[in-house]
């Protein structure tokens, strides 16, 4: 039987515990699958990038946050995560885009919140890149127009979007610590606009075709476990 606290939110279930230890580990496990090498960055890019947006729609926002922290502090502690190149900083990076993509995926209202920061994102990047090219902002740009498909769509054209909004959420993120930590700015954006469209590309479709998958076999299991639950 399901409980509830005094605001009506179903509390944490066994399922949802047992899949986040599961994700978390999964999640260290995913940045030894190098997918393609990451400019100024530890080396490689990886899975990881993935498995933000499959965090996000499995758990409900403290959860994710939780799973993805525990995730970075062991990648942190194996040396294969952003840590060892933006310092303790480093660690926001994948806590506030998984916690920016569950809000999407769990509240009605949600993917306002990740729309907002990647609009942000766009503005901090304009002011502060120092003559970065403007191609950058292509994908930022299908962001910023599409909050209205983002609130309306249905399935699965809403989970795409909503993929696109987490991995997003992670770019910004990425661009403002580059900028402001590691001084990367002008031609240097130049440089690396085609290594962030592919790598966002593969976030996006790679989390969007294992989401569509688990709805597809699991969907029932997981409305069970509470971790599909909407928030209206």
């Amino acid at each position: 039987m399901e409980t509830r606290n005094r605001l009506g939110q179903t509390r944490v279930t066994t399922i949802e515990l047992a899949l986040t230890s599961t994700l978390a580990a999964v999640y260290i496990v995913s940045a030894f699958f190098a997918l393609t090498p990451f400019i100024g960055g530890p080396g490689f890019i990886t899975l990881e990038i993935v498995m933000l947006p499959i965090i996000a729609f499995l758990l409900r926002p403290v959860l994710a946050t939780a799973a993805t922290l525990v995730g970075s502090l062991g990648s942190a502690f194996i040396q294969t995560s952003l840590f060892h190149v933006f310092g303790l900083p480093g660690l926001l990076i994948p806590l506030l885009a998984v916690a920016l993509g569950s809000i999407a995926f769990h509240y009605e209202w949600g993917p306002i919140a990740p729309w907002a920061y990647v609009l942000a994102g766009a503005v901090y990047y304009i002011i502060f890149s120092k003559g970065g090219t403007l191609f950058w902002l292509t994908p930022y740009t299908l962001v910023i127009i599409s909050l209205p498909a983002a609130l309306r769509a249905k399935d699965p054209y809403r989970t795409g979007l909503l993929a696109l909004y987490t991995a997003m959420s992670e770019q910004v993120s990425l661009n403002v610590f580059s900028v402001s930590l590691l001084n990367l700015t002008g031609d240097f954006w130049i440089g690396v606009t085609p290594l962030m469209f592919l790598e966002r590309t593969v976030a996006t479709l790679g989390a969007f075709a294992v989401i569509v998958a688990l709805k597809s076999q699991l969907g029932t299991r997981l409305e069970r476990g509470h971790v599909l639950r909407e928030v209206k």
